[in-house]
């Protein structure tokens, strides 16, 4: 039992949640590089450590790499993980002090809560892998004033010229002259229309002349056709088929011609897992879909995968084997494709 916590670390240096079923769960989180100034510390980047105790629904992580690492069932591997989280749990009631090495200290509160502490001097991040922290002296940085190029000297004497006012002006007289200038001596503000001699002093306004234009508009006489035909044509409708239960999806079928259409093709039935004497498991998954997924992998590489469903997980096995014979061959041809698992026992 003493080999769950190796496992959690191993597993938290390659995920970033880790569950302990019946225990909590751990969430993980990388955290930038800190420089404190006022120690002389600069620390590396680092994963911080969360401890959920309410992350109690099993996953398939822990138990399936347990599992693998020291050749257990998967109930074996279950039945030892139980008892080491009972055990942790009495050791909390007692109000004792759980170290897990490299991992951090559990402490049960007087209020009944678990609180978490990580261990500060083992980083999960594999990024930061033999890093420590760097130790500095720090020195205030001095601020050396320059002295000026050019040393400008005041005027004495002498009138000044403030030429903010005399822009000011040089703006205020053009625009002064053209409020009045147009309105008055041009007809732009009753035509609408602006030109650029409406801002000429010297253009002459001349008198609007007109020029009359009749226009002649033939009229064609309009052609009657009493043999127009309309056909109405039923237009492509959206059908819902259901693929499997919980998997709806919709269908467009064309509009309908003067043959009978084509049967919509039904879908093919899911395999039925069958019974078995031993399974060999590849994964655990709490999505139907990504199950599926692996199982068509497995299936275009030669394996008769089929799906299990006996709890809240949907496990998939590389193949179902009547004895131990069947299963090794199984087992050797996972391996040769580079595939990890565990066995079920039925």
């Amino acid at each position: 039992m003493q080999g769950f916590e190796d496992i959690v670390i191993q597993l938290l240096l390659r995920h970033n949640c880790v569950v302990v079923p019946g225990f909590g769960g751990f969430v993980a989180k990388q955290v930038s590089a800190e420089l404190d100034l006022q120690k002389g510390i600069l620390s590396p980047p680092k994963k911080a450590l969360l401890f959920n105790r309410f992350l109690l629904t099993d996953d398939g992580l822990l138990l399936a790499e347990y599992a693998r690492q020291y050749g257990l069932y998967y109930e074996d591997a279950k039945g030892q993980l139980q008892a080491f989280t009972d055990a942790m749990q009495r050791q909390l009631l007692n109000g004792e002090t759980i170290k897990l090495a490299k991992l951090g200290t559990f402490t049960r509160q007087s209020d009944g809560q678990i609180s978490f502490e990580q261990d500060r001097f083992f980083n999960l991040l594999l990024s930061s892998y033999g890093l420590t922290n760097l130790n500095f002296v720090s020195k205030p940085v001095e601020i050396v004033e320059e002295s000026p190029i050019i040393e400008l000297e005041p005027v004495v004497g002498g009138s000044k010229i403030k030429w903010a006012r005399v822009a000011a002006a040089a703006c205020f007289l053009p625009l002064a002259f053209y409020s009045f200038w147009i309105p008055t001596q041009t007809n732009a503000l009753q035509s609408g229309l602006f030109s650029s001699s409406d801002f000429n002093p010297l253009h002459k306004q001349g008198a609007p002349a007109y020029n009359k234009t009749n226009l002649h508009l033939e009229s064609a006489p309009l052609k009657s056709n009493s043999n127009l035909e309309f056909v109405l044509k039923e237009r492509a409708r959206l059908e819902t088929y259901e693929w499997q239960p919980g998997y709806p999806f919709r269908v467009q079928i064309p509009a309908e011609n003067s043959t009978a259409p084509a049967p919509a093709p039904t879908p093919a039935p899911m395999p039925i897992a069958t019974a078995a004497a031993y399974d060999f498991i590849v994964g655990c998954f709490s999505n139907l879909q990504n199950a599926q997924t692996l199982q068509l992998k497995l299936q275009r590489d030669g394996f008769a995968a089929r799906l299990i469903q006996n709890g809240p997980l949907t496990k998939v096995s590389a193949g179902a084997a009547q004895n131990l014979t069947e299963l090794q061959q199984i087992q050797q041809q996972a391996a040769a494709r580079g595939l990890q698992g565990w066995v079920l026992n039925n």
